[in-house]
C-alpha cells in the first residue's frame, strides 16, 4: 500500500520557483547520446557531495533521442546555490550534441513510497 506525502493544501502554498527539484531535458543526436550521458554523470558525481544534495538521476529515452537530468536538493536555496556552480552551468548550458528543450523547476504534488517490510 502506498501513501501520498503532500496534501492539496500543501501544493497551493508552494510554487515551482521555490522548488528544490530541477529538471533538464535535451534532444540528443543519437551518435552523441553516450557522450552527453557521460558528461552528466561526471557533473552529478562532482555535485553529489555538495551541502543539501538529496539525489539525482539521468534518464534516457528508449530511442536515444532525448536525455533528462533530475536533481533534488534539500531546499530551494540549496538548488539555487547549486545552479550557480561553474561545473553545473557549463554542463547544463553546453551539453555537446544536444538541444536543451526543457529547463523547468517543479514542485512536488505527491510522493508514493512502498511499505518497509
Amino acid at each position: 500500500m502506498s501513501s501520498s506525502d503532500v496534501s492539496a493544501e500543501g501544493r497551493a502554498q508552494g510554487s515551482a520557483v521555490e522548488s528544490p527539484v530541477l529538471l533538464h531535458v535535451w534532444v540528443v543526436d543519437p551518435d552523441q547520446e553516450r557522450v552527453a550521458v557521460q558528461h552528466l554523470e561526471r557533473m552529478l558525481g562532482e555535485i553529489a557531495g555538495e551541502p543539501g544534495f538529496v539525489s539525482a538521476r539521468v534518464l534516457e529515452s528508449a530511442d536515444r533521442l532525448s536525455v533528462a537530468a533530475v536533481v533534488e536538493m534539500r531546499s530551494p536555496e540549496d538548488r539555487q546555490r547549486l545552479e550557480q556552480l561553474s561545473i553545473v552551468r557549463e554542463t547544463l548550458d553546453h551539453l555537446g550534441g544536444t538541444i536543451n528543450v526543457v529547463l523547468k523547476l517543479y514542485q512536488q504534488v505527491a510522493a508514493y513510497h512502498g511499505e518497509a517490510r
